[in-house]
């Protein structure tokens, strides 16, 4: 019996999570005010049913899916263009007394396609040590790169846009939300090697050498992505369900609005309609540092 609920539970979970993202919220009703009473003469009702139960139904269709005549469509090559993103690099690295990284890692990456080259770049940086009561101590320094992103149109080797219908599965979008949401929710890790946290710290490890070698890359890159083609014959929203490199939900969120698209027909007119655009090929970056920022959050340890 318990193994047929997950279905149900798993629509409720990505239907919520597609609706924060895709349509507009309804402001809830202000409640009424508490202890207001009743007008003169008229007499309060009594609930005698002290067991209600409210009842949830569950939609049967996908409420985004749409019954179209004739599907929307691109263009046979998109013209895409270069973009400059900004995306910024957390890590954590382990500093000792002598200001040497001993260990790194990676806490939040936009282009996983360059892990190894962002890790030995952080595995070669040097500190001034951090101090307490004036004496050098070890700790977990946390720290954001401001990088500088720019993306070459991608070739596309293959590319499918399929309309969404009512019987379409909602997959659950990418969950990578805005920086600052990301980092303001984050609770700082416990440290448990010996370390001393970030906040306990009367001054922080201070880079002074900071070598960057993820600084390019040119490989293969995928995505699926569900869009919004309006009737007018343009894509208004972008929810991203697998891209290889975060990277480039800025930038398709940027090009997809600049295509021209055949938008699909429901009873013999142009129709709005969602559809799931399937991408791969290859894509190339030029990444420059901006700025590096020293946090006073313990990221990792």
């Amino acid at each position: 019996m318990k193994a047929r609920l997950w279905p149900r539970f798993a629509l409720v979970c990505s239907w919520t999570a597609f609706a924060t993202l895709a349509a507009q919220t309804t402001p809830a009703p202000a409640p009424a005010p508490a202890g207001m009473a009743p007008p003169p003469g008229m007499t309060p009702a009594r609930i005698t049913d002290t067991h209600s139960v409210t009842t949830l139904t569950l939609p049967t269709d996908n409420p985004f899916g749409t019954n179209v005549e004739a599907p929307a469509a691109l263009p046979p090559k998109p013209a895409l263009n270069e973009f400059v993103v900004s995306a910024p690099v957390f890590g954590t690295m382990r500093v000792e007394r002598t200001g040497k990284v001993t260990q790194s890692r990676r806490i939040r990456d936009p282009i996983p396609s360059l892990a190894a080259d962002t890790k030995k770049s952080f595995d070669r940086w040097v500190f001034d040590p951090a101090r307490r009561a004036g004496q050098p101590v070890e700790t977990w320094a946390a720290m954001r790169v401001d990088l500088t992103v720019a993306v070459r149109a991608p070739k596309i080797e293959q590319i499918a846009l399929t309309p969404v219908t009512p019987s379409t599965p909602i997959p659950p979008p990418l969950e990578w939300g805005t920086d600052a949401a990301w980092y303001e929710s984050l609770k700082p890790a416990p440290i448990t090697d010996g370390a001393v946290p970030i906040e306990a710290l009367d001054t922080l490890a201070n880079p002074k050498k900071t070598p960057w070698y993820a600084d390019s890359f040119k490989g293969p890159f995928s995505c699926r992505l569900w869009v919004k083609v309006s009737a007018a014959g343009r894509i208004e929203k972008v929810i991203p369900i697998q891209i290889s490199d975060p990277v480039l939900i800025a930038y398709f969120r940027h090009e997809l609005p600049t295509l021209s698209v055949r938008p699909a027909r429901a009873k013999g007119q142009a129709a709005d309609s969602w559809n799931e655009l399937a991408m791969s090929g290859t894509v190339s970056y030029s990444i420059e540092v901006k700025q590096i920022l020293n946090l006073r959050k313990t990221l990792g340890g």
